[in-house]
């Protein structure tokens, strides 16, 4: 009985044993992850941008207005016509994104224009620096669609489209004194602030440039703040009425901006140019 009684014992210990190491092993053993989430790719950038969403002020009523004074501009987007130039352009809109500047200097050639006056090249742009404006500028450039040229593509739309649009009666309005405003229901801000109060909305639109409060404006809104290279940038501009106000600069487009130039060379798409002025 003795020894029935010591085996009992050896068993139950035993098993209590096995029954702790696979405790501990299931306690330190990691639980399964479930799949990362699926991350929603960038979508391509369209020809029109949206306004902004602004929760705080809705914009103003969008019905048309029938002052005769607003001067509306039709954009469209060339480029669709060539599928083979539409993939060229994806590429390179991607190279922006990316900030590779591999890839630019790989279409710019030594015949690039980068200036209507002094003779300069790429190094001058400072590809290489990811926060150089010639970024922003170039992302801009291509943000709006093409217009075709007898050797190539030109873009944004706005420097072929602006003389087009313009009326007759417009004699106080040129290429450096208008800015075209692109896109759905932009709000103009009674500051440059997005909280201030909306006194209008704009779509596809072009208004004079507010010279005189760009000149009265601190240095650092002049090389900051009223840069229209400056995404997160606002712009002065004068509407009918003499009404002055500001829209966000990533909205904003001077006709005589920087627009770069696209042409065959030996059977692929180059950069001709990249220039700003007239």
């Amino acid at each position: 009985m003795k020894t029935k009684a010591l085996i009992l014992s050896g068993v139950v210990v035993l098993t209590a044993a096995v029954s702790s190491t696979i405790a501990a092993v299931s306690y330190l053993r990691p639980e399964p992850q479930s799949a990362a989430p699926q991350v929603e790719q960038p979508q391509p950038t369209v020809s029109t941008p949206p306004a902004t969403i602004e929760k705080l002020n809705p914009p103003v009523s969008t019905a048309p207005s029938p002052d005769p004074a607003r001067l509306p501009i039709a954009l469209v987007d060339e480029s669709v016509q060539s599928p083979e130039f539409v993939k060229f352009l994806d590429r390179t809109k991607q190279a922006v994104r990316d900030r590779d500047a591999k890839y630019i200097r790989s279409i710019v050639t030594p015949q690039t224009k980068f200036s209507f006056g002094a003779q300069r090249t790429i190094n001058y742009l400072n590809p290489e620096n990811p926060k150089s404006s010639f970024w922003t500028s170039l992302e801009k450039a291509l943000a709006l669609g093409c217009s075709q040229e007898a050797s190539g593509y030109s873009c944004p739309t706005v420097f072929q489209q602006f003389q087009s649009a313009l009326k007759p009666s417009s004699t106080d309005l040129d290429a450096f004194s208008a800015i075209v405003v692109v896109g759905q229901n932009v709000n103009v801000r009674s500051r440059p602030d997005g909280n201030s109060p909306a006194i209008a909305t704009l779509t596809n639109e072009i208004v004079k440039y507010d010279t005189t409060t760009f000149q009265n404006a601190s240095e650092q809104e002049k090389s900051e703040t009223f840069r229209l290279d400056n995404p997160n940038g606002w712009t002065p501009v004068i509407l009918s009425g003499d009404r002055r106000g500001f829209v966000a600069s990533r909205y904003a487009y001077s006709p005589v901006g920087y627009r770069v130039i696209f042409g065959k060379e030996g059977g692929e798409w180059k950069m001709q140019a990249f220039v700003t002025g007239d």
